[in-house]
């Protein structure tokens, strides 16, 4: 009986053990996954970054033979490639940098004597060159910035104070400050609303959400991880959390937060631990550079890229495609999919491979295909997409316009002349009326050619020019033969 107790036992423990690793699999599929780049040249901790023209500027910071470095260097995630720019005026540690109007804007920081600084320059990408600008009221560092609306925002710090800086004016002004002062905290921007994470104050896990418009701050759910010297970024409408210190060790935590729902979940670690390290985003892809590392270096050079995971977008197939023949054109139909931004529709002459695109962006459920020929046999399948995203093609539908035998006396009544009557074939009628409709809206020729094959006696032929002008009313009679 003990045996078999045991035996259960053992049974239990390996299904959920194997319960637990599938979880832990289906977890991590839904992680986002890091990557080595190439190194910063010079490596620092507590520098500025920022991008313009999806090129990263890494600015100034801490090195080992300087305090507070004026060194700039800029990165291309395409060519994985740095290159050195002009120095900053003045070396700084700790500053704020935040990229407005194809303009980098570098605030505040430590200068080499480690007095704190609140003068602002502006590097110019184009042109390589640096200019200062109107200096902050309150110097700081290890601050926060940010970037709403075309004004920058220079938030705590040394104090609890924000100040907003328009660059059109080269003015700056005092705002509401924030509820929970602290510095080595992160900024990141989502939805025109400023978020103020973590930091060193005693609650390091603090999540504020500051509105420019109202000008005023509201609490949010905590960051899981308490952590300063952490960094955070927004990228595909979500905020990351990435690395620091928790007071005991550098950390590597990755923590993702939903400004919709105010919900934290945790991301994939980051490889390498760090403190004071930059975060930028090109093309939603997020790049961890530099920062501090004590078992590796205080001054880093190591740059990560972290993709985030991206949820697979499901578009539903398109279903019940009709094709109905009328005496000229092809019309579809076929039942709307939920939430498809529009429809692709694809055709071709050979059933077995449909791939020629016809239309594009047909917001409708229905779609009327005009440049078909009689007797040709027409195969269509339709696509939803959403998102830029296209689902499976739909069922086939297939449909032919079929060549009329019959035929037709054609009436042609004209002004100030005789009456006009040809014996044609209904196509030949078609064809015609085609051109008279056409002609009505200001396209084709002036004039309809009938060729007259009948009484051509001692002649090469006989024509009718039928000027559209002289045209008072037609008659079709149409007769099977």
């Amino acid at each position: 009986m003990r045996k078999c107790g045991k035996i259960f036992s053992l049974v239990i423990l390996v299904a959920l053990m194997l319960v637990n690793s599938l979880t832990a699999l289906a977890a991590e599929g839904e992680l986002g996954t890091w990557e080595s780049k190439a190194s910063m040249p010079t490596g620092r901790d507590n520098f500025g970054i920022a991008e313009v023209g999806q090129k990263i500027y890494t600015i100034g910071g801490r090195v080992s033979s300087t305090y507070s470095s004026s060194v700039v260097e800029e990165y291309d995630p395409v060519t994985n490639s740095w290159t050195s720019k002009a120095s900053m005026s003045e070396g700084r540690y700790a500053p704020e940098v935040v990229a407005l109007n194809g303009k980098i804007y570098v605030l505040g920081g430590q200068g080499a004597n480690k007095d704190l600084l609140a003068s602002v320059e502006e590097y110019d990408p184009i042109t390589n060159t640096w200019t200062y600008k109107a200096s902050m009221s309150t110097p700081r560092f290890a601050f926060g910035s940010a970037v709403v609306n075309g004004k920058i925002y220079a938030i705590a710090g040394n104090d609890g104070s924000v100040e907003e800086y328009d660059p059109v004016t080269d003015t700056w002004s005092y705002k509401t400050n924030i509820p929970s002062p602290r510095g080595e905290l992160g900024v990141a921007v989502a939805n025109n609303k400023i978020y103020v994470i973590g930091g060193n104050s005693a609650k390091g896990n603090v999540v504020e959400e500051y509105d420019p418009q109202t000008d005023s701050w509201s609490t949010k759910a905590n960051m899981p991880t308490a952590r300063f010297g952490v960094r955070a970024i927004e990228a595909n409408g979500m905020i990351y959390a990435i690395g620091g210190h928790d007071g005991k060790i550098y950390s590597d935590v990755v923590e993702k937060y939903n400004p919709q729902t105010d919900v934290w979940t945790t991301e994939a670690k980051m490889p390498t631990p760090r403190y004071g390290l930059g975060l930028e985003v090109v093309d939603k892809t997020i790049y961890a550079i530099g920062g501090k590392y004590p078992e590796i270096s205080d001054y880093m050079r190591t740059n990560e890229a972290f993709t985030p995971y991206t949820e697979p977008i499901n578009v539903v197939t398109p279903t019940n495609l009709t094709a109905t023949p009328s005496d000229n054109s092809i019309t579809l139909n076929w039942d709307a999919v939920t939430d498809a931004d529009s429809y692709t529709i694809l055709r071709s002459t050979i059933s077995g491979a449909i791939n020629t695109v016809i239309a594009t962006d047909i917001t409708g459920t229905t779609y009327t295909d005009t440049n078909v020929t009689p007797g040709v046999t027409y195969y269509y399948v339709v696509r939803a997409v959403k998102n830029n995203v296209e689902s499976t093609d739909s069922n086939i539908a297939s449909a032919i316009i079929e060549i009329s035998n019959n035929k037709a006396l054609l009436l042609i009544k004209l002004l100030d002349e005789n009456d006009k009557e040809y014996d044609l074939t209904m196509n030949d009628v078609d064809t015609f009326m085609n051109w008279y409709f056409d002609r009505g809206a200001g396209q084709g020729p002036a004039y309809y050619v009938f060729a007259k094959n009948y009484n051509v006696g001692p002649y090469i032929s006989r024509k009718d020019y039928i000027s559209y002008d002289k045209i008072i009313c037609i008659e079709v009679n149409e007769y099977k033969e």
